[in-house]
């Protein structure tokens, strides 16, 4: 159980400043994201929900926060305490095709800064990530990030199930378009009660952290990925869930922002979309700025993630 609470306390995926734009790209939504309710249920699939496989020991809710930059369900990203620092890494990452499927794989490092990992002592960040524990560290501020190995095959046409998966492991998810991966958003406390990661701990400049030295994104975490499309249509994929489904950014058809009310409980639906260079009318995922922000459940049959990734 120990190794469940020090993988998971640590799920508080990418920061953003108060700029809430892109250099080149469309505009990003409103800094505020939209967060759980205290109480909300994750033992079901549902909107607004996350849906996570049963964890012995941990509760079967979330909790409600309360860090300043939280006000009832509202985050407000301005006053975020962010990690901070600009620190530049090595990314290597590449999608095949086989006759297995879609093959994703690299070194897990992304191909953007991120902030300075372990976090600096006297930067207003660190006070909240060394109250949490850690294993192996004397407290959560001394994570580092490090290269790992990322390495799964997804399904090349991925389909639909009319009953979803709930989600066992907090690896959810490859962003191809930086070659780092999409964490649960949950994060368990030192007494086991389970948070939204944006509302427990701080996290860097592109909306992630790292767990066992693997950095990964929350949240908000689309605002340092590279492509982000044009304004007035369809945001561009952004990666994929290990379901083998695509995972698109925050607009949706006519360039309009998708809210919760237009996905279903597993934060995705059907319509036309680019797959593969080819308009195709099929279901994927969204994130936006309402809880659980990209993915909820599993609408497809998710792989076997290898043992490194199984947390």
């Amino acid at each position: 159980m120990a190794a469940i609470v020090a993988s998971l306390v640590l799920i508080a995926g990418c920061g953003g400043s108060s700029d809430d734009t892109v250099s080149g790209a469309a505009k990003d939504p409103p800094m505020t994201l939209t967060t759980a309710p205290d109480g909300t249920p994750i033992t079901m699939p549902a909107k607004n929900h996350l849906y996570m496989c049963p964890r012995p020991g941990l509760a079967p809710v979330l909790t409600g926060s309360t860090a300043s930059w939280v006000s009832g369900t509202t985050v407000d990203l301005s006053q975020v305490p962010f990690v901070e620092g600009s620190v530049t890494w090595t990314s290597q990452f590449a999608m095949t095709m086989t006759s297995a499927g879609r093959n994703l794989a690299g070194n897990g490092l992304p191909n953007h800064p991120t902030g300075q990992f372990p976090v600096q002592k006297g930067t207003p960040a660190y006070q909240y990530y060394s109250a949490l524990p850690a294993m192996g560290y004397d407290n959560a501020a001394e994570i580092p990030i490090a290269a790992y190995d990322l390495d799964i095959t997804v399904p090349e046409n991925p389909t639909p199930n009319a009953h979803p998966s709930c989600i066992s492991s907090i690896f959810i998810g490859v962003v191809t378009q930086t070659g780092a991966a999409w964490h649960a958003e949950i994060a368990p406390d030192s007494s086991l009660e389970l948070h939204d990661p944006i509302t427990a701990l701080p996290l860097d400049d592109c909306y992630g952290h790292p767990y066992n030295k693997q950095y990964h994104y929350h949240a908000y975490s689309w605002k340092c990925f590279p492509n982000q499309g044009d304004p007035g249509e369809h945001s561009p994929l952004f990666g994929y869930a290990i379901d083998g489904f695509g995972v698109y950014g925050p607009r949706g058809e006519n360039g309009v922002l998708v809210t919760n009310d237009d996905l279903d409980e597993c934060h995705g639906h059907t319509h036309l979309i680019e797959w593969d260079g080819k308009q195709v009318s099929m279901y994927h995922y969204h994130v936006n700025n309402q809880y659980p922000y990209a993915i909820g459940c599993y609408r497809g049959t998710p792989i076997k993630l290898p043992q490194n990734l199984q947390e």
